[in-house]
C-alpha cells in the first residue's frame, strides 16, 4: 500500500494543465510563424510576378528593335541579317507569349537565364489587362509581318513601319500601367497579411493570460486544501495498515521498508523494526529467486506458497500475494499462514490416491475398449493367417456390415476385391516377417467411393513373447490427398498455360486442363468477332478418349442454338459459379457450365461432362473447376491480346516498307527535275542570277538528299524488321570506303570548317558488303560532324589477324553511360531538345549491319570529352543463313527510354 497517491494525482493534474497551457501558446506561436512564412512566400511570389511582368516591356522593345533591324536587312538586301533578326524577333515573340501564359495560368518561365516559378493571376481586372497586353502584342506582330512582306520599293512609304512604332509605344505604356497595378495589389496583400499576423500574436498573448488566471483559481488555490485532505487520508491509511487481519508489507529497492505487526510475527520477528531494511534474500532465503521470477513474468503474484522453519523443528507454510509498480521499484503484498490448509490437503490427496488406484484397476479394460470402439480411425486385429480377430465399429460401417460378428474370422479376400485383398495381405506379411511396425497408404472401398487411408501396422505378442497377430490403425486422409492433387493440378495448370501464347495452342490447352482428372469430356466455347462479320462462338472439343476427340473435331461439334442458350442462361443464373445443366432427355447426366469472365465480361463458356456414374461434384471440386476456368480465361485473353499485337506489329512493318518504297520514286524524279532546272538556269540566266539560282538549287538538293537518307533509313528498318535485308559479300578495301565517304561529305566539311583526318597502317582488305559498310562509316562520321560542336573528328582503322577495328572519335558533349546501350534502339535520340534533325534510325541500322557481318559496335568515352564509336568486324565473315534482321527483332513499342543520335 502506498500513501500520498492523491497528492501525486494532484501534482500530475497540475502538470497536465501547465502542459496544455504551453501547448496552446506554442500553437498560436506556430500559427504566427506560419503567417510569417506566408508573408515571405507571398513576397517572393509577388517579386517573381513583377519581374516577369517587367520583362514584358523589355520583350516588346526588343521585338520592335529586332523587327526594325530585319527591315534594314530587307532594304539593303542583306539576307543573313534579315533572316537572323527575323528569327530573333520570332523567338522574342514566343518568349513574350510564354511569359503572358505563365502569368495567366501560373508555372515556370526563364528569366535572365534562371527558371522563375510564378503563381497564377486570380484578379479579374489583372487578367483582363494581361489579355489586352497579349492582344496588343499580337497586333504588333501582325504589323511587323506585314512590313516585312513589302517590296523594297515600298519600304519608304510602308504604313506598317509607322504602325510598328506606334503600337510598340502603346504596348510599353500599357505594360507600365499593368506593372503599377500589380505593385499596388502586392502592397495591399502584404498589408493584410501583416495585420493578420499581428492580430494572431495579440490573441495568443491574451489567451495565455486568461489560461494563467484560470489555472491559478482552479488549481493552485484548491491545491492547499487537497494537500491537507491527503494528510488526513494518510493518517487513516496508516491506522488501517497496522490493524489489518492479514500481514501487509512493502519492499522498495529490494529491501523491506514497511511491515505491520502481523507480518513481522509470521516472518519470525516480534517487532516490525526487525524486518525493515532487510532484503528479500535475508527473509525468504532460497525462495526469493523463484518469487522474483514469478513477479517479473506478470508484474502480479496472486498466490506464492513458501515453506519456512518454525524454529521448533517443524515447518510452516505461508502464502504470498504481491504486485509490482510500473517503475518496478515498489512491491506491495500480503502474507497469510496456510499451514492448517496444507496439512488438510495432504491428508485428502493420500485418500484420493488410494481411491484412484482401485478405480484404475477396475476400469482400465473398459476405458481401452471404449476408446477403440468409438474412435473415428479404422482399428483391426488379424491373426497370422489373415483372419479378423477384432474390428471396431467404424471399420464395420466402412465395410458395410450390419453386425460385426459376421466379419470375425473372415479374410481380406472375402471382403475386398482381389487386387485390394492381395495388397493388404502383403502389407500384413511384411509386418509379421520384419517383427516391426510399418506405415503405408492403402485405398479401401466405401459406400461413397474409394477412400485413402494412412495405415499404421504393428505386431502383437502373446504371453510367451511370440508374435501371433497384426494390429492396424487406419486414418482417413482422403481429403488431404485430394487437396494435394488439387494443388498439383493448379500448379500444372499454371505451367501449361504459361508454356505458349499462341491462340490456337492456348485454346487446346485450356480445353484439356480438367480432362480426364475431373471430366470425361470438355467443350470450350469462346466468342470471336470476325473481320467485318458479327461475333460467333468458336468451339473446341476435348475428350479423355483421343480417338473420339479426333473424330469429333474432324466432323465438327455442332452445338445447337437451343443447347447454347441453355448454357448461357445457366451461366447468367449461376453468377460466375459452376452450374449443372440438364440436357435432353432429362434423365441424361447433366453438364456443368462455368463462364470464363475476364475484366467483368464473359469471354466464353467452360462446359464439362463428368465420367459416367458421377452425377455431381463436391464443393472443393467446384471451387477447383472455377479457379481453373478463371485461369484459363485469363490465358485465352492474354493469347488474344498477343495475337492482336502481333497483327498490329506486322501491319505497321508492312506500312513502313510500302511507304518507304513509294516515297523514293517521286524523290528520284524530283532530283532529276532539279538537275534539269539547274542546267536550264546556267544556259538562260546571266552570271549573278545563275549563281543565285544555282545556290538555291544546291540548298534544295541538300535537303532532298537528307530526305532521301531518312527514307533509306526507314526502308532499311522495314527490311530489318521483316527479315528481308540481304547482304552481297565481296572484296572491300576499307581506306577506299572511308575516302569515298569523306568525298561525299566534302561540301559539308568545307562549309562547317571541321578538321577531319583518317589514320591507318595501310590497305585493309576484307570480304564485306561494300554499300552497307560505306553506310556504317557514313552514319558514324555524320554523327561525329553533327554532334562534335565543330571540333576535330578522328577516324582510325587497324587490322590484326582476322579482325578489323574501326574507331570514329569526336569531342562533343559525349553520351551518358546509362544511354550507351540504349542509343542503338529504334526512334531514339540521346540528345533531346536540339535543332539537329533525325529520326533516331542511323545507329539502329548501323548496329544491325555490323551484327549481320558477325561484328559488334560499342561506345567509349573520349579522353578530354566526347564520344568514340568502336566497330569490330571479322575479315572474312561467314555468309549468314538468314537475311539480316531476322535474328533479332527489336521492340519498337518496348517503351524503353533509349536514345539514338542519327
Amino acid at each position: 500500500m502506498r500513501f500520498g497517491g492523491d497528492l501525486a494525482r494532484l501534482r500530475s493534474g497540475l502538470m497536465l494543465r501547465i502542459a496544455l497551457l504551453l501547448s496552446l501558446f506554442l500553437l498560436f506561436l506556430g500559427v504566427s510563424q506560419g503567417l510569417m512564412a506566408e508573408v515571405a512566400r507571398t513576397r517572393r511570389a509577388d517579386a517573381a510576378t513583377l519581374n516577369v511582368a517587367g520583362s514584358l516591356r523589355m520583350l516588346a522593345e526588343r521585338y520592335t528593335r529586332e523587327t526594325n533591324l530585319a527591315l534594314v536587312g530587307l532594304s539593303q538586301r542583306d539576307w543573313p541579317l534579315l533572316m537572323e533578326e527575323r528569327a530573333e524577333a520570332q523567338l522574342t515573340a514566343r518568349q513574350f507569349h510564354e511569359s503572358v501564359r505563365a502569368l495567366l495560368a501560373g508555372g515556370t518561365v526563364e528569366l535572365g537565364g534562371l527558371q522563375v516559378a510564378i503563381p497564377a493571376v486570380r484578379d479579374p481586372d489583372i487578367l483582363g489587362a494581361l489579355r489586352t497586353l497579349d492582344e496588343d502584342f499580337r497586333e504588333l506582330e501582325h504589323a511587323g509581318v506585314l512590313a516585312l512582306r513589302a517590296e523594297r520599293s515600298e519600304l519608304t512609304d510602308n504604313p506598317h513601319i509607322d504602325s510598328i512604332q506606334q503600337k510598340s509605344d502603346e504596348l510599353v505604356e500599357q505594360t507600365d500601367r499593368y506593372v503599377a497595378r500589380l505593385q499596388r495589389r502586392s502592397d495591399q496583400t502584404m498589408g493584410r497579411l501583416r495585420w493578420l499576423q499581428g492580430g494572431t500574436l495579440l490573441a495568443g498573448l491574451g489567451l495565455f493570460a486568461v489560461l494563467l488566471l484560470f489555472v491559478y483559481r482552479r488549481v493552485v488555490l484548491p491545491l492547499d486544501a487537497s494537500v491537507r485532505a491527503v494528510q488526513r487520508s494518510e493518517e487513516m491509511h496508516r491506522a488501517l495498515f497496522e490493524g489489518a487481519l492479514v500481514g501487509l508489507w512493502q519492499v522498495s529497492g529490494g529491501r523491506f521498508v514497511r511491515v505491520n505487526r502481523l507480518a513481522a510475527g509470521l516472518f519470525g520477528k516480534t517487532e516490525p523494526a526487525g524486518l525493515e531494511g532487510r532484503t528479500l534474500d535475508d527473509v525468504l532465503g532460497a525462495a526469493a529467486t523463484p518469487f522474483r521470477a514469478q513477479l517479473a513474468g506478470g508484474g502480479t503474484v496472486r498466490e506464492h506458497e513458501l515453506e519456512l522453519s518454525d524454529g521448533k523443528g517443524g515447518c510452516r507454510w505461508l502464502a504470498f500475494s504481491a504486485s509490482q509498480s510500473s517503475d518496478r521499484d515498489l512491491i506491495e503484498g500480503t502474507v497469510v499462514d496456510i499451514t492448517p490448509r496444507r496439512r488438510a490437503e495432504q491428508a485428502l490427496r493420500k485418500t484420493q490416491a488410494r481411491l484412484l488406484e482401485a478405480a484404475h484397476r477396475a476400469g482400465q479394460l473398459q476405458i481401452v475398449s471404449s476408446l477403440v470402439e468409438y474412435s473415428q480411425a479404422l482399428i483391426f486385429v488379424k491373426d497370422s493367417q489373415g483372419r479378423f480377430l477384432s474390428i471396431n465399429r467404424r471399420l464395420a460401417e466402412v465395410i458395410g456390415a450390419r453386425e460385426r460378428e459376421e466379419l470375425l474370422g473372415r479374410t481380406d479376400a472375402e471382403l475386398f476385391p482381389a487386387e485390394v485383398a492381395q495388397r493388404l495381405r502383403e502389407s500384413d506379411r511384411e509386418v509379421l516377417e520384419a517383427d516391426a511396425a510399418r506405415e503405408s497408404e492403402d485405398i479401401f472401398p466405401g459406400p461413397d467411393g474409394p477412400h485413402t487411408y494412412l495405415v499404421q501396422r504393428f505386431p502383437l505378442r502373446d504371453a510367451t513373447g511370440a508374435v501371433h497377430a497384426v494390429c492396424g490403425i487406419a486414418t482417413d486422409i482422403t481429403e488431404r490427398k485430394r487437396a494435394e492433387e488439387f494443388l498439383q493440378l493448379l500448379s500444372d495448370t499454371s505451367r501449361r498455360l504459361a508454356s505458349s501464347l499462341d491462340f490456337e495452342v492456348t485454346l487446346d490447352t485450356v480445353a484439356h486442363l480438367l480432362v480426364p482428372t475431373l471430366a470425361r469430356t470438355c467443350v470450350l466455347l469462346v466468342q470471336e468477332a470476325g473481320n467485318g462479320e458479327p461475333a460467333h462462338w468458336r468451339e473446341v472439343f476435348a475428350d479423355a478418349d483421343a480417338e473420339r476427340e479426333r473424330r469429333m473435331r474432324a466432323r465438327g461439334l455442332g452445338v445447337s442454338p437451343e443447347q447454347l442458350e441453355r448454357w448461357l442462361q445457366a451461366a447468367r443464373d449461376g453468377r460466375g459459379a459452376c452450374t449443372p445443366v440438364r440436357g435432353s432427355p432429362p434423365e441424361a447426366p447433366p453438364s456443368w457450365v462455368t463462364p470464363l469472365r475476364v475484366r467483368g465480361e464473359v469471354l466464353g463458356l467452360y462446359v464439362l461432362y463428368p465420367e459416367p456414374g458421377r452425377l455431381t461434384y463436391s464443393a472443393a471440386e467446384l471451387a477447383l473447376i472455377e479457379e481453373v476456368s478463371q485461369r484459363g480465361g485469363l490465358a485465352i485473353d492474354a493469347a488474344r491480346l498477343y495475337r492482336r499485337s502481333r497483327e498490329a506489329t506486322q501491319a505497321r512493318e508492312e506500312f513502313l516498307s510500302i511507304a518507304s518504297h513509294e516515297l523514293k520514286t517521286p524523290l528520284t524524279s524530283l532530283k532529276l527535275h532539279l538537275q534539269s532546272v539547274e542546267r536550264e538556269a546556267m544556259r538562260s540566266r546571266p552570271g549573278p542570277e545563275s549563281a543565285r539560282i544555282t545556290r538555291l538549287l544546291h540548298l534544295a538538293d541538300r535537303q532532298l538528299n537528307r530526305l532521301r537518307e531518312h527514307i533509306d533509313n526507314l526502308l532499311d528498318v522495314s527490311r530489318i524488321l521483316t527479315g528481308r535485308m540481304e547482304l552481297n559479300f565481296g572484296d572491300v578495301e576499307l581506306s577506299e570506303v572511308v575516302g569515298d565517304v569523306f568525298a561525299g561529305l566534302d561540301e559539308e566539311l568545307t562549309r562547317s570548317r571541321i578538321p577531319i583526318r583518317f589514320e591507318h597502317d595501310g590497305p585493309i582488305h576484307a570480304r564485306w558488303d561494300r554499300p552497307r559498310i560505306e553506310q556504317v562509316v557514313a552514319n558514324l562520321v555524320g554523327n561525329a560532324i553533327k554532334y562534335g560542336e565543330q571540333k576535330p573528328v578522328r577516324v582510325s582503322a587497324r587490322a590484326q589477324e582476322d579482325r578489323v577495328w574501326l574507331r570514329v572519335q569526336d569531342h562533343g558533349p559525349g553520351i551518358a553511360p546509362k544511354d550507351r546501350e540504349r542509343i542503338f534502339q529504334v526512334f531514339e535520340r540521346a540528345v533531346r531538345g536540339t535543332n539537329i534533325s533525325g529520326f533516331g534510325l542511323g545507329l539502329y541500322v548501323t548496329r544491325q549491319i555490323v551484327q549481320a557481318h558477325g561484328g559488334s559496335i560499342q561506345v567509349e568515352e573520349t579522353p578530354g570529352g566526347g564520344t568514340t564509336f568502336v566497330v569490330e568486324l571479322p575479315v572474312d565473315p561467314e555468309s549468314p543463313t538468314a537475311p539480316a534482321g531476322g535474328l533479332r527483332q527489336p521492340g519498337l513499342g518496348s517503351g524503353g527510354e533509349s536514345h539514338a543520335m542519327c
